[in-house]
C-alpha cells in the first residue's frame, strides 16, 4: 500500500468520525428537544419542562407584530382594589399576550385581536394558517394527537386538526343567543375564558361572563366533541371562571379572578369544594407523591397545603407572590409589594424580588435575588429560570438568582415557553419574539431537506478547511 492510498483511508476515517459524531449530536440533541403543549406547559400549568437551553444559541430570530396590542377582556384595574387584598396583581389578569403553544416547527397561538387561532413556522416566523373564530382567543390552543382544542369568546369550544387548522368539530354547550358589548364587539354572554384542558381523551373548558348567569362546566370527548357518555358532561353552576382551567387526575379548578377558586370533581363536574380566601387568576398544581397540590393567587402561606375535605389535593399560596414555579424540594416565587404616593398625583412604587423558597421546612429563603425591573411571569428549563420583565427577559442561575443571560424585547414580558431548543417571548404589545436557530440546524447542501448527505457535505467541507489552499469555506465552520 502506498502513502498516498494510506492517506486516502486516513481521510476516509476522517470523515467518517466526523460524521457519526455529529449524527450522533443531532440525536442527543433531538432526544432533548421538547414540545410545550399548552397553555404554560401542561394541565398543572407548571411552567416547568426537563428541556435546558443552550444560552450562547438564543439570539433573536424573529418577531411575529400584531397590528395592535391584545383586547384584553377586562381592564388593568389599580392595585389598590378592595377585592385584591391591598397586592398589586390586578385579579383578572390572565389574557394580557400571545401566549403560545409549540409542537415540532409549529408555534401556535390564539389572538383577541383576529378572534384567530394562528399557526406561525418556528424557523421561519412566516404564517402557515390562521382559523378564524367569531370571537376573541384568549390562550393558546391545547395540543393533543395531532389536533389543537382552545375556546373563543363566541361560546364555542374548538377542535381544528394542526397540521392545516381544518374544523374537526365545534361544541357551544348553552342555547341562548343573548350578546353583549365587549371590545367593540358582540360577544355571547357565555364566552370560553378558561382555554381547554385534555386528558384521558376527554376535553375540559367552562363557559361563563358573570356569576348570576349560568356557567357551563364542560367535558367532551376529544374526537367527536359530543358531551354523552361515561365521564362526559355539561353542568351548570352559578360562577364566572377567568383564568386557565387546570386539571389533576380526580379534580378540575377554575379561577375566577375576584372570587376565590373552585374545585370539581373531574368525572362527573360535581362541585367538591370551594376554597376560601384570596383571588386571582394565576394558578399552578404540583405533584407530590399521593396528592396534588394547588397553589394559586396571593395570601396566606402554607408549606404543605391545606388539605381539602374529601380529596387529596391540598391547596397553598404565597404572601405577595405573583406567579411562581416549582421543582422538587423548591419553589421560584416573584413577590412583588407595591405602594402609592399620592401627594403629588399618583405614584407607583414597586419592590420585586426573584426567592428560592425550601418546601420541605416552612418555605425559609434559600436566597433572594432583587429585580431591578418589575417580573410579571417565570418558567423552569432544565437547571435555569426565565423571567419575563419591563422591556427584558433574563435567565437566572437556581444557585443564587444571579442573572446569566439577558434580552432586550419591547414590552412587557407576560409569557415565556420553552421547546425544541428556542425561547419563545410573548409581550403585552402583541409581540412575539423567537430566540433561538432560525433555519434548520443541518441542510448544509441547502435542499431544503435534513438528510445523510448535509453530513457528508459538512464533514468534507470541514476537512478542506485544514488546506490552507482553500480558507474561504472556513469562516462559518471553523471558530
Amino acid at each position: 500500500m502506498s502513502c498516498s492510498d494510506t492517506n486516502i483511508r486516513k481521510q476516509d476515517m476522517s470523515r467518517s468520525a466526523i460524521l457519526i459524531a455529529f449524527m450522533f449530536l443531532m440525536f442527543s440533541s433531538a432526544a432533548l428537544a421538547l414540545d410545550w403543549p399548552g397553555y404554560m406547559h401542561d394541565n398543572a400549568r407548571s411552567g416547568v419542562t426537563a428541556e435546558s437551553l443552550v444560552l450562547g444559541d438564543l439570539d433573536q430570530a424573529w418577531v411575529y407584530e400584531s397590528l395592535v396590542p391584545p383586547m384584553r377582556a377586562w381592564s388593568d384595574g389599580p392595585p389598590w382594589d378592595s377585592y385584591s387584598l391591598g397586592n398589586s396583581v390586578p385579579m383578572r389578569d390572565f389574557d394580557t399576550a400571545f401566549f403560545v403553544t409549540v409542537v415540532g416547527d409549529n408555534v401556535y397561538f390564539g389572538s383577541s385581536v383576529t378572534n384567530s387561532v394562528h399557526c406561525l413556522d418556528v424557523p421561519s416566523g412566516q404564517q402557515k394558517w390562521f382559523y378564524r373564530t367569531d370571537g376573541a382567543v384568549r390562550f393558546p390552543p391545547s395540543y393533543s394527537n395531532g389536533n389543537l382544542y382552545f375556546g373563543s369568546d363566541d361560546g364555542y369550544a374548538y377542535c381544528i386538526t394542526a397540521s392545516n387548522g381544518s374544523l374537526v368539530w365545534k361544541y357551544c354547550p348553552g342555547s341562548d343567543q343573548r350578546v353583549i358589548m365587549n371590545n367593540g364587539n358582540l360577544i355571547t354572554m357565555w364566552p370560553v375564558r378558561t382555554g381547554t384542558a385534555v386528558l384521558d381523551g376527554k376535553v375540559y373548558f367552562a363557559a361563563s361572563l358573570v356569576p348570576w348567569e349560568s356557567t357551563y362546566l364542560c367535558s367532551v370527548d376529544a374526537e367527536t366533541g359530543s358531551a354523552s357518555g361515561a365521564g362526559l358532561y355539561k353542568s351548570s353552576g352559578g360562577i364566572a371562571p377567568n383564568g386557565a382551567i387546570l386539571a389533576s387526575d380526580q379534580y378540575l379548578y377554575l379561577p375566577q379572578g375576584r372570587y376565590y377558586p373552585q374545585v370539581f370533581h373531574r368525572s362527573t363536574g360535581a362541585s367538591a369544594a370551594a376554597i376560601s380566601g384570596t383571588a386571582g387568576t394565576f394558578a399552578l398544581l404540583t405533584s407530590d407523591g399521593p396528592t396534588t397540590g394547588f397553589v394559586y393567587g396571593t395570601g396566606l402561606f402554607s408549606t404543605s397545603g391545606n388539605k381539602l375535605t374529601g380529596n387529596s389535593d391540598r391547596i397553598a399560596s404565597y404572601p405577595a407572590g405573583k406567579c411562581l414555579v416549582v421543582a422538587n424540594d423548591t419553589s421560584y416565587a416573584i413577590t412583588e409589594s407595591c405602594s402609592v404616593e399620592t401627594t403629588s398625583g399618583y405614584k407607583y412604587n414597586y419592590i420585586t424580588n426573584l426567592k428560592a423558597l425550601d418546601r420541605t421546612d416552612g418555605g425559609s429563603v434559600k436566597w433572594n435575588a432583587p429585580c431591578n425591573t418589575r417580573r410579571f411571569t417565570v418558567i423552569l428549563a432544565g437547571n435555569l429560570l426565565y423571567t419575563g420583565g419591563v422591556g427584558k427577559v433574563e435567565a437566572h442561575s437556581i444557585t443564587d438568582g444571579s442573572v446569566v443571560w439577558s434580552a432586550p424585547v419591547n414590552g412587557r414580558v407576560r409569557g415565556l415557553a420553552a421547546a425544541n431548543e428556542r425561547l419563545f417571548v410573548s409581550t403585552d404589545t402583541g409581540k412575539i419574539y423567537m430566540f433561538g436557530s432560525g433555519c434548520v440546524a443541518a441542510d448544509f447542501n441547502c435542499d431544503d431537506s435534513v438528510d445523510i448527505l448535509d453530513f457528508v457535505t459538512f464533514a468534507a467541507d470541514y476537512l478542506k478547511c485544514t488546506d490552507p489552499e482553500t480558507p474561504a469555506i472556513c469562516q462559518d465552520l471553523v471558530p
